[in-house]
């Protein structure tokens, strides 16, 4: 008899136990999350590769569920690694084929303007009729001013009338709307993210978000068919790559930020047909560690892309990679060769390492200081052209300026549904956008500043600007005539060429040499 209460009760307990398990199991509901997830139907969701809605659980904002405040920065590196390690190791990445041949290399400026024009009919025949037009532009004002007003209630600490408008704006962003309502999704998101007190565990779980080499193509074909600014930023730099190192036998390009390193395959290109043979061409590329198992694995992947593009070219070749934080870089890390042309770029990565407003010791000094050690030949610089604010409820207005300003771009020449226009919202602008509304303090990598601003650190630093080369400033305003939307500019001003949309200044490039005298 007492055996079989024993049993009877421990039955029970197992079956208590099930159910309180049962609670930590995902719900229907929790398997269609996209960046945006209130906006998705379940219909929706089943159409989804099941590798992408896999990802999309693991890495979704909307309803990813509310962690601890105090989480440790050891816990979040444990549980993000385990995460990566498994994506990483089920990858393998292809470094080159026929896809990467035709969007890398260059193929003519008649095929250019083929793809251009076309991507501009598509949309064009997407667009809703003229009378649907005045209403979208008052809804998305509409949008705009009820995201300010949410933002002032977080910045207040009045959470019962932030959480309201929160739940208001829910109603009117979509992930597949206009550019206003996609750019709310993520503004939401982070608005939210910063009323909980979860920003740093929820930006870091975007910023480890895998994306495939594959993926990137997409995003990058689909970004140099509809605007001018990488195609006209990667010629700038290249042409006067050449135009330096005409004469040279061997030439040192440090990198910094080379990610997958699309810039160069056209470089090696016209490099192998420079008259007298190709120079022998090394490449330092640098960046941050990739989490998880592999840190090294996509500078790595990139290295050997460029040595089946150089060997197919003709062009000598070496590839010297350096995963680490930059300020860690020191000068025997580059390998400096005083027979080599050296040249540093930096494009549009800066952004991220933090000025001497932080610390006088800052990520941007250290650099900087390194660059000017190194003496080069040439250093070219290329920064998104933005401002920071440490005033939270000011910081948001700029971004929503700032950003509102590229979706708009991207709703007025991209189709809705190409899936590269998605992986650039959802994988590359989310992050920053999501870090610099949801982040304070130590967590807030993105502190993005102006060419101005820009121009006055570099010049404290011991550097001298060079004046802008007419023949490539006229190159670059031929490309951004050839077939792309009127609305984009070129335009110079101190000696920095300004590339823009609508009369706003996205993104600027110079070019700089250190001072002989410098103390």
């Amino acid at each position: 008899m007492e055996d079989s209460r024993s049993e009877s009760i421990l039955a029970k307990e197992f079956l208590r136990g099930l159910e309180e398990g049962k609670k930590f199991l995902p719900t229907i509901n929790n398997l269609a999350i996209n960046f945006q997830v209130s906006k998705l139907t379940l219909d929706m969701a089943h159409k989804m590769k099941s590798s992408e809605l896999e990802e999309e659980n693991a890495h979704g904002l909307a309803n990813m569920p509310k962690t601890r405040k105090s989480s440790s920065a050891a816990d979040l590196n444990i549980s993000e690694g385990r995460n990566n390690k498994l994506s990483m190791i089920s990858t393998e990445e292809i470094t080159r084929d026929e896809m990467f041949d035709k969007i890398l290399l260059y193929h003519g400026d008649e095929y250019a303007i083929e793809e251009i024009t076309h991507m501009r009919q598509i949309r064009k025949c997407e667009a809703k009729p003229h009378c649907n037009q005045k209403k979208n532009l008052e809804d998305d004002i509409n949008l705009e001013f009820l995201l300010v007003q949410s933002s002032n209630a977080v910045a207040l600490g009045d959470r019962k009338m932030a959480e309201e408008l929160i739940k208001e704006l829910r109603k009117q962003a979509s992930p597949i709307g206009s550019g206003t309502q996609r750019l709310a999704c993520i503004l939401t998101d982070g608005l939210q993210s910063r009323l909980d007190g979860t920003g740093r565990e929820t930006y870091r779980r975007l910023v480890n978000r895998q994306i495939s080499t594959r993926e990137i193509l997409k995003v990058y074909h689909m970004y140099i068919t509809a605007c001018p600014f990488l195609k006209i930023s990667y010629s700038f730099t290249n042409d006067y790559i050449c135009k330096v190192a005409e004469n040279a036998s061997r030439i040192h390009i440090i990198d910094l930020g080379i990610n997958f390193g699309f810039q160069w395959p056209p470089l090696i290109q016209v490099l192998s047909k420079r008259k007298g043979g190709a120079p022998k061409l090394r490449i330092t590329g640098i960046d941050l560690p990739q989490p998880g198992f592999r840190p090294t694995e996509r500078i790595k992947q990139t290295g050997l892309r460029l040595e089946e593009y150089a060997k197919n070219f003709g062009v000598p070749f070496e590839y010297h990679c350096i995963a680490t934080l930059w300020e860690t870089i020191c000068i025997e890390d580059l390998k400096i060769d005083d027979e080599e042309v050296l040249i540093v770029i930096s494009l549009y990565r800066f952004k991220q390492d933090r000025d001497e407003t932080f610390a006088k010791d800052s990520s941007r000094v250290h650099v900087l200081n390194l660059i000017r050690q190194i003496k080069p030949t040439l250093f070219i610089l290329g920064i998104f052209n933005g401002s920071f604010s440490p005033l939270f409820a000011r910081r948001f207005r700029k971004v929503l300026l700032q950003y509102s300003l590229l979706f708009d771009m991207f709703d007025t020449l991209v189709p809705r549904d190409d899936e590269g226009r998605q992986l650039m919202e959802r994988a590359l602008l989310a992050p920053p956008i999501f870090n610099l509304v949801a982040c304070e303090g130590c967590d807030q990598v993105e502190r993005p500043d102006t060419y101005k601003g820009w121009h006055n650190s570099i010049s404290e630093a011991g550097f001298q600007q060079l004046p802008l080369d007419q023949g490539i400033v006229k190159n670059c305003n031929a490309k951004v005539k050839s077939g792309y939307h009127e609305s984009f500019f070129v335009d110079e001003e101190s000696d920095w060429l300004l590339q823009g949309w609508k009369g706003r200044i996205n993104y600027a490039l110079s070019v700089w040499k250190a001072k002989l005298e410098y103390s």
